[in-house]
């Protein structure tokens, strides 16, 4: 057997210590990790109480030598958390799989009982939009923006660090939350934190402080958590970072015995805003998948910067218990008042149809009325002749230029073809083509007719 270099022993030697560094200190994160399982199902431990326990446990281990980051101990709480809920394995055949409708608080907007994320750009209107609910809910109104509201009224518990008390008296006033002349708050506010009244952060003593007025009124308590970066910001978590999600996730573990419903406002990224209620949110991906629903709300796009101002906000939806809504909502009155414009995909639809018929010529313009008038007194399409005779056009010519009108109006989705007209006399001849407004194009001159079924049309 050859004898070993020097240098060989050398090498061997740090392999062998260095493969007995990463043996103990295997050895001492599975013991952390234990630990960690033990801190999570020890009820007496509260849930912001954890890292503090889990730091004496490094302690007790006794080495110096072992550096364990917060960041390192919230990770090992967070992923043992996984590991005793079941959620760090894949389903697998013959496991039971149970769908439970969940109930909605402002129907399909605004789930119960779990948390809502809502996403948009500052200045959007997303805490007047909630407060107005919930001052509908307050009044007993069956609906908000003609969506259902649940008939139970909750307390409201606001958490709104991201404004001054000023911004939120205005808030709520609107909302008729705030008696005007005493400027009293309405009895079922249970808590009001703003930026400069007692603001609560999502660590272990505002988290507690959350818990604690959710345990008096288990599942009766809307909970408005407005932001979640300034509810976060003290902690030092980065956006990017998937732990940016783990003090909501806290939060949620913390109140689930007592079934509160959630809203946490989040801003949107700026060039995403609008493109769908996940993908507009702002950071780690990890924070939408928290929660069960996420609401998205932006402004329409300006094609111009020259374009006349458009206050109307598009909502959309996507949650896990409902179709995804798509609303076209304004705030109004100065503030005091949201309507509903309806699906913001049919207004988008018919305004593009307006902008057409704006643009068609003088004659093109009495060509579609005519028609849209004819069909609606008749039920019928019309054909070049009665065209040429509603309209006026006289000359050899006529007939052709009628028909290069319903060309023209048919090329931009005003009119389509429908059922054929069989020639005068006994031999028949040739069928004539009749055309019919489209749907989009008669609601701009009044009712379809009764025995009328016209398809939508498609872009």
């Amino acid at each position: 057997m050859t004898e070993l270099t020097p240098q060989e022993k050398l090498e061997q030697a740090i392999s062998k210590e260095t493969q007995d560094v990463i043996n103990a200190t295997n050895s001492d994160t599975q013991r952390l990790e234990g630990f960690a399982r033990q801190i999570i199902q020890d009820k007496s431990i509260g849930v912001t109480q954890r890292l503090t326990h889990l730091r004496r446990c490094v302690k007790m281990l006794g080495k110096s030598s072992l550096y364990v980051k917060d960041e390192d101990l919230k990770n090992i709480l967070y992923e043992q958390r996984r590991v005793l809920n079941g959620s760090n394995k894949a389903w697998k055949g013959g496991d039971i799989l149970k769908f439970n409708l969940q109930p909605f608080m402002w129907h399909g907007v605004i789930m119960k009982n779990t948390t809502n994320l809502v996403v948009s750009l500052p200045k959007v209107g997303k805490s007047r939009l909630f407060t107005q609910m919930y001052g509908q809910l307050v009044e007993c109104e069956e609906t908000f923006l003609g969506q259902k509201l649940q008939e139970e009224i909750p307390y409201f518990y606001i958490s709104g660090c991201d404004q001054p008390d000023e911004d939120w008296a205005l808030c709520l006033r609107l909302a008729g939350l705030l008696e005007v002349g005493t400027d009293k708050l309405h009895p079922n506010i249970l808590q009001l934190h703003t930026k400069n009244k007692n603001p609560l952060h999502l660590d272990e003593k505002g988290i507690n402080k959350i818990a604690e007025n959710c345990a008096d009124f288990p599942g009766n308590v809307l909970l408005l958590i407005d932001s979640y970066h300034s509810h976060v910001a003290p902690l030092g978590l980065e956006e990017s970072n998937s732990n940016y999600a783990e003090p909501l996730l806290d939060l949620q573990e913390a109140v689930a015995p007592y079934k509160p419903t959630i809203i946490v406002i989040h801003h949107s990224n700026r060039n995403s805003a609008g493109q769908g209620a996940s993908m507009s949110s702002r950071g780690t991906t990890a924070l939408p998948a928290a929660v069960s629903q996420t609401i998205s709300m932006a402004k329409l796009q300006k094609d111009s910067p020259l374009a006349p101002t458009d206050d109307r906000v598009k909502l959309m939806t996507e949650g896990r218990a409902s179709k995804p809504l798509d609303l076209l909502i304004e705030q109004i009155n100065e503030g005091r008042e949201w309507i509903s414009h309806g699906d913001a995909k049919k207004v988008a639809k018919q305004e593009a149809i307006e902008e057409i018929i704006e643009g068609l010529t003088p004659r093109q313009k009495l060509a579609i009325e005519d028609i849209a008038t004819h069909y609606q007194a008749t039920g019928c399409g019309m054909d070049t002749e009665s065209l040429v005779a509603a309209i006026g056009l006289d000359g050899q010519n006529a007939s052709q230029r009628a028909r290069e009108i319903f060309n023209s109006l048919k090329s931009h989705h005003l009119v389509e073809r429908c059922e054929q007209k069989r020639a005068k006399g006994d031999g028949g001849g040739k069928p004539r083509n009749l055309y019919r407004p489209t749907k989009e194009a008669i609601h701009l001159y009044g009712k379809l007719p009764s025995n009328a079924s016209i398809p939508s049309i498609n872009f």
